[in-house]
């Protein structure tokens, strides 16, 4: 899938030098300069000619510059303006290239997709090589749009990869796990050493995959209720489900209501949240929701 014409690895460790750029820790750039894992990004995105793909985390434009031949156009959004110069000598040649100076964490990513889908009437398909600082809330971000996308790909740490993948009883199990397996498929493509990055970080990453469902895989009758269960259960991971629920700061829960949803579901009071899989979570949702009124307090 190598492109030719495209600047190599080690000539966009020179353009980083050419313009006296130094990486900054605190955006956590580590920039990929491994075609080989650039390949295997490109090939778990699965691209179309007619594609209209969103990037996070521009960079010095590596990933755009080795999936434009493969797509109709690619719109990608970076924080750091003072990577124009190098963006604008590394992505000169490409015409299919939009590129956008904003924080992504403050953009708005729904209204934005939602006016290219209405525009194109196609969904988009996201990718990113995303700072760890970021991961975790961009990704609850993307996954809360729903079907507004496909596919997301993403470089992130190997433990958020971990997270996303977990199962029950597992010590990376936790909310994360959860809002990917409710709203998507997550498949683990590929671990990449901290070797083919540039600066080289302190650890290892993944390549995931997010498939998006079209409709949530758990049946809940009151999606906000679902999560605040969720949430109310890791807040306080190692107390027991019961507990941890009632202790909860943003909803008052009926202690009696509780028990009596846990014990027709033929859940153990004892259990920790930890051991719940989304389906229960989603039974345990609809039990409790049938049986009081909650109000979360704001």
């Amino acid at each position: 899938m190598y492109h030719p014409n495209l600047t190599s690895p080690k000539e966009l460790i020179i353009l980083l030098k050419k313009h006296n750029f130094n990486c900054k820790k605190h955006l956590g750039q580590n920039f990929l300069v491994d075609c080989n894992i650039l390949d295997i990004i490109i090939r778990a995105l699965e691209p179309q000619h007619d594609d209209r793909i969103l990037e996070i985390g521009t960079g010095i434009g590596t990933l755009s510059a080795y999936l434009s031949p493969h797509v109709n156009k690619i719109i990608t959004i970076e924080k750091d303006r003072k990577l124009i110069p190098l963006i604008e000598e590394n992505l000169s040649a490409f015409h299919n290239i939009e590129i956008i100076f904003e924080d992504a964490m403050d953009y708005d990513l729904s209204g934005f997709i939602k006016e290219k889908n209405k525009t194109t009437g196609m969904s988009l398909k996201i990718v990113g090589n995303l700072p760890y600082y970021i991961s975790i809330p961009l990704i609850r971000r993307v996954l809360e749009l729903g079907n507004l996308i496909k596919t997301a790909v993403f470089l992130v740490q190997k433990e958020v990869g971990n997270r996303l993948m977990a199962i029950p009883g597992e010590k990376d199990y936790g909310i994360l796990s959860i809002a990917a397996q409710y709203y998507s498929k997550p498949q683990k493509i590929h671990i990449v050493p901290a070797t083919v990055f540039y600066p080289k970080p302190k650890v290892d990453s993944m390549i995931i995959k997010l498939k998006i469902l079209e409709k949530p895989s758990v049946k809940v009758n009151n999606e906000k209720l679902f999560f605040e269960i969720v949430r109310a259960s890791f807040q306080q991971r190692r107390k027991r489900l019961i507990n941890a629920l009632c202790n909860y700061a943003h909803v008052k829960f009926n202690k009696e209501a509780v028990q009596n949803a846990l014990k027709e579901l033929g859940i153990d009071d004892k259990l920790r949240g930890e051991n719940l899989s989304p389906e229960k979570f989603g039974l345990l949702s609809n039990a409790i929701g049938e049986k009081m009124n909650y109000s979360p307090i704001h």
